[in-house]
């Protein structure tokens, strides 16, 4: 049975937002602090890393020249569903460059997709690449955070200005299969280069 995608049923990004990260993200509730965003308001280096139709990891990997890393924060299997709030950081130094959260229809995706995403080893664009499967990537929203929200902290920590996101669809072999928030710091990241910690969830 395939389930319409929830985001059919919100009207502002922030109920988007919302239907992606209650019950996962708590106490961290990202959908409280957002703000509606044009790519004019974006720092150049956001607005080449979002304001396309490639998947992130193709843009952070072109952006930086590096390859990227998968850390899963939370994650949370609900029955055709799959749900994980994660970060990105780059191969080299453990930057990270990017905080996403995403929603699977595991009854849209191949078996051998479906395997790969809940090993959560590798970034989701990375898979469905490998797989070479038909898919469309659907910004329907641009978003931004202050500098002083939790999602920004995830840079580096407060202070550093605004970050900025997208919440969008990926179609899947022509059904909307996919539901993502996607935020970048343009230039900015972790400092130290720390790795950040997994939460055992």
């Amino acid at each position: 049975m395939n389930v319409a995608p929830h985001f059919s049923d919100c009207t502002t990004v922030a109920d988007a937002i919302a239907s992606l990260c209650r019950g996962l993200t708590e106490p961290v509730e990202p959908w409280r602090d957002c703000r509606d965003a044009s790519p004019d308001e974006m720092p150049s280096a956001c607005r080449d890393l979002l304001v396309h139709h490639d998947h992130m990891t193709t843009a952070l990997e072109r952006h930086h020249g590096q390859s990227v890393a998968l850390h899963v924060l939370r994650h949370r299997d609900e029955s055709n569903a799959y749900r994980r709030e994660i970060l990105l950081t780059l191969g080299n130094t453990g930057r990270v460059v990017e905080y996403g959260v995403v929603r699977v229809n595991l009854d849209v995706v191949s078996p051998a997709v479906r395997q790969e995403i809940v090993e959560r080893r590798a970034p989701l664009g990375d898979i469905l690449m490998r797989h070479d499967v038909l898919r469309r990537v659907e910004p329907l929203w641009f978003v931004g955070f202050d500098g002083d929200s939790p999602v920004a902290a995830h840079f580096g920590g407060t202070g550093r200005g605004p970050v900025f996101g997208r919440v969008g669809m990926i179609h899947y072999d022509h059904q909307p299969a996919i539901e993502l928030l996607e935020v970048v710091a343009g230039e900015g990241g972790t400092p130290d280069g720390n790795t950040p910690a997994v939460v055992a969830d």
